[in-house]
């Protein structure tokens, strides 16, 4: 299992609870039957969100840090 970067398309509708938003970059494993991505929440390892493939595009780069102003 290897984690890429994933991007939520605006067809995914988010269940209850859930945490993706659509258009920032997610790190997610994709199923080994490739049909669903499970994405975990950064700040509780049992908070997860399974989403399937056609609601999401490949983001190949991981996001850059902001540049802060001083």
């Amino acid at each position: 299992m290897r984690v890429q970067w994933y991007r939520v398309k605006k067809t995914y509708e988010k269940p209850h609870g859930g945490f993706l938003a659509i258009g920032p970059r997610y790190p997610g494993v994709l199923s080994d039957d490739g049909l669903v991505v499970l994405f975990t929440h950064p700040g509780d390892a049992q908070w997860t969100e399974v989403v399937p493939v056609e609601h999401l595009e490949e983001a190949p780069e991981a996001p850059k840090p902001r540049r802060r102003r001083k």
